[in-house]
């Protein structure tokens, strides 16, 4: 079951500032939903300066950086072999060195991003300060940003491509792709530009802010207002709690059927995806949220937050309710709402739990499940979302006790509350969408929140490419990856994914704590893992135009960009339900081609590997291998050791969850994991209201795992494969750093990161990995072997060792 959320943002205010639906996380990607993120709620004008005069600036800029790069690589060169100025701590012979653009750029990098005192610090003591602080005295968080790292650095530069395709004529001389064999005939390149007409219509209308400023907060009161049509509450009623009936069970339905044709989260989160015990068959998922209003339950135990998001609430429903009645009710509204969300969210099961689908596999049947919760007449919601000729016999039902609780929570609330809740979660959904004065308390609130600028704006050409990402991105996809993808790149990425799954079998028989018949399933499964690398030539065939055209040839186009956004949403979800009662595509792409991410997919063992995290500066076809597999080849030991994560642990190697696993195996393994949360849980950051936060050990467990895991088996890869192919040394950095030790620097500058306090609090409690300083940290300067080695610290065995 391959979770529908990826790294990109999603359009601005859509989902990005509510938590994401609790699933299991069956489909793990690299990075968390806010990494990297550049779109926020409210996003404003569009920047200064037309885009032929910023790209023009840009180059400029480029060029003289690298000039610039150049001629200080190519001094310290000259100095370092005339003069050996690094010369009396030689870490190893002098190779070839490495003069391509691309690797004098990449020591240029290296050698900014240290600590300008890196000589007088331990790495093997901080290594995170080591390798990251000179990156963090140059890198300024935007005011729309809380934080930023490395890969949020690689998305800006893909953004550039992307804004670019969507800001320029269609490509006349396109070969469609630079490795595709097929030239368009006259009809696909109609097709092909259609398609591109379509798109770059949805992003023009998107770019519109004098016509979205003119429409102001109408289009979001009209939704509300279909919304209040369906369950109605009158107007005298508002602010006095009346009490539901069970007769208002078929109004609350349709209302929650209403939000879920536009994917707007409600009491529970209900989507499609493979059965864990039957991959090649669709089933539905119906669970828990992890944040029904504020990103996470931590954030209602502080009273700051719960009354600065009530009185935000409270000013948004005054200007955006409609009718006289609800506005005038509007404080009591929103405390009441507060009081219901809060309420929800103590029943909510810890997000460790709702990451482990072992615990939230619970068939049931949809009577069965919709006699837990009759509030909700989800009978009457499931069968109206399910194809006309799927018949609905079996569900799953994750964690059934929260349905009962949540029946109870909801029932005893006032039918005012339970409206204006649903009301609210719209007004949520939708916030990014108009430019409306009315929205601002609680765009600012979740400015504050999320450690942003106030009254910080988005670039709106942002904003816009999130938008085209949501809903036409296989068709930008097709665009990227003929201007930054090559057929080089993906055979490299696919020896680099290839060495490593030998390492990690290799590694496998050398394990003590592993019973040898679990070793062989375990080799099997790993021969078994399907590699998927750049882009989709199936689900979707991105490259054939007829394909993409009848993919998106339900969806309406228009110059009104909030109705836009609408149809993308039902198409999205149509598309999703429309799964039920066919053979799971295995074939399927779960990200676009330019997103900077990649995942393990439990149910289909696959790992996912889009164009856009296969660049510079973590990977590239003229670098040395130690920086490709210490940034790049991480990442793909991370997604494979996945598989053997505290989750990946239970599905066999057809992706089936079973226990295939020995008892013994099964203890030895848990002894050690138990190494990794404790080790975890002790890394602290600054909190709000002066306390200190733990990184939550237990919910962190499989990320840092396949972190671990990931790393080991890369470094043991680029071992194997220097053997026979020599790599080159870098320019200015031979003689200080040995290339063990670049690998791994390599390495922790992939996970170089700024954030501001509240970005840091906001990360702790909703993301599934750890922080990225932690990442560095605990990943290479304490449970790598190779790096306490390469390093010659003190103690060379690891704190925490799995695969």
């Amino acid at each position: 079951m391959a979770n529908t959320q990826d790294i990109q943002a999603s359009l601005a205010g859509v989902g990005s500032d509510s938590a994401p639906a609790a699933r299991p996380d069956e489909r793990t990607p690299l990075l968390g939903q806010d990494a990297g993120q550049s779109s926020s709620a409210g996003a404003g004008a569009a920047a200064g300066g037309t885009f032929s005069e910023n790209i023009r600036k840009w180059r400029r800029q480029r060029w003289a950086s690298t000039l610039f790069a150049f001629v200080l690589v190519a001094t310290i060169v000259t100095l370092t072999l005339v003069f050996g100025v690094f010369g009396k701590n030689k870490m190893h012979a002098s190779n070839a060195l490495c003069l391509t653009p691309a690797c004098v750029h990449l020591a240029s990098e290296l050698l900014y991003n240290l600590s300008p005192d890196y000589k007088n610090i331990d790495p093997c003591t901080d290594f995170d300060k080591y390798v990251c602080d000179g990156w963090r005295d140059r890198h300024d968080l935007r005011p729309d940003q809380g934080s930023t790292n490395s890969l949020n650095t690689m998305t800006d530069s893909n953004n550039m491509i992307l804004r670019h395709v969507l800001e320029s004529p269609y490509p006349e001389t396109s070969d469609h792709s630079f490795f595709s064999p097929m030239k368009l005939t006259v009809r696909s390149s109609n097709v092909d530009q259609d398609n591109f007409n379509e798109m770059q219509r949805a992003y023009n209308a998107c770019m519109a802010v004098d016509a979205i400023k003119q429409v102001g907060i109408t289009p979001l009161q009209d939704l509300l207002g279909q919304l209040t049509k369906v369950f109605a509450v009158d107007d005298s009623e508002y602010g006095t709690g009346v009490q539901l009936q069970a007769t208002d069970a078929k109004d609350i339905s349709d209302a929650i059927l209403l939000l879920e044709h536009l994917n707007i989260p409600h009491f529970l989160s209900m989507y499609v995806g493979a059965d864990d015990k039957n991959p090649d068959s669709q089933v539905i998922f119906a669970g828990p949220r992890y944040g029904v209003g504020l990103p996470s339950p931590s954030y209602y135990e502080d009273a700051a937050t719960v009354s600065g998001y009530q009185s935000a609430m409270a000013e948004v429903l005054k200007g955006a309710f409609p009718g006289p009645g609800a506005s005038k009710a509007a404080d009591k509204l929103a405390e009441a709402v507060v009081q219901l969300e809060t309420t929800i969210a103590a029943a909510t099961p810890p997000l460790e739990d709702l990451r482990d689908s072992s615990k939230s596999y619970n068939p049931l049947s949809l009577k069965d499940t919709a006699s837990l919760i009759p509030i909700l007449g989800l009978d009457h919601v499931l069968t109206s979302l399910v194809p006309s000729n799927y018949t609905l016999n079996r569900m799953i039902t994750q964690f059934p006790d929260f349905f009962a609780n949540l029946s109870d929570i909801i029932s005893s609330s006032g039918k005012d509350t339970v409206q204006t809740f649903l009301s609210w979660k719209i007004i949520q959904a939708t916030a990014g969408r108009v430019e409306a004065p009315e929205i601002k308390p609680y765009t600012r609130f979740m400015n504050q929140l999320s450690g942003k600028d106030p009254d910080a704006v988005t670039d709106r050409w942002r904003t816009c490419i999130s938008h085209i990402d949501s809903g036409l991105g296989w068709i930008l996809s097709r665009f990227f990856v003929e201007k930054a993808f090559s057929s080089t790149a993906k055979d490299l990425g696919d020896q680099i994914v290839s060495d490593i799954k030998d390492q990690f079998i290799s590694r496998l028989a050398d394990l003590d704590w592993m019973d040898e018949e679990v070793k062989k399933l375990a080799a099997d499964k790993v021969n078994a893992i399907i590699q998927k690398i750049g882009y989709p030539t199936q689900s979707p065939n991105i490259m054939d135009p007829a394909f993409l055209h009848d993919y998106y040839a339900n969806l309406t186009i228009t110059d009104a960009f909030f109705n836009n956004t609408l149809s993308m949403d039902r198409l999205s979800v149509n598309q999703s339900w429309s799964a039920l009662g066919k053979p799971t595509d295995r074939a399927q792409f779960d990200m676009t081609a330019y997103t900077v991410n990649a995942y393990y997919n439990p149910p289909m063992n696959e790992i996912v590997f889009p164009a856009g995290i296969m660049q510079f500066p973590g990977f590239g076809s003229e670098l040395p291998k130690y920086i490709n597999y210490g940034a790049f080849g991480a990442v793909a030991g991370h997604e494979l050791s996945h598989a053997f994560d505290n989750n990946g642990r239970h599905y066999d190697v057809h992706g089936n969850m079973t226990d295939w696993w020995t008892n013994s195996t099964v203890t030895a393994f848990e002894e050690r994991t138990g190494c990794f949360v404790k080790e975890y849980g002790n890394f602290t950051a600054a909190g709000p209201n002066g306390t200190t936060l733990h990184v939550n050990g237990k919910a962190t467990l499989g990320e840092n795992i396949a972190d671990a895991g990931g790393l080991s088996a890369s470094y043991s890869a680029w071992l194997k494969r220097r053997q026979s192919y020599p790599d080159l040394d870098l320019p200015g950095l031979s003689d200080v750093f040995s290339q063990d030790q670049l690998f791994y620097l390599s390495y922790g500058n992939f996970w170089c990161s700024k954030y501001t306090q509240s970005a840091l609090t906001r990360a702790i409690y909703t993301d599934e990995h750890s922080p990225a300083f932690a990442r560095i940290e605990g990943t290479a300067m304490m449970n790598s072997r190779g790096f306490r080695e390469a390093f010659n610290c003190p103690a060379k065995e690891p704190v925490c060792e799995l695969w």
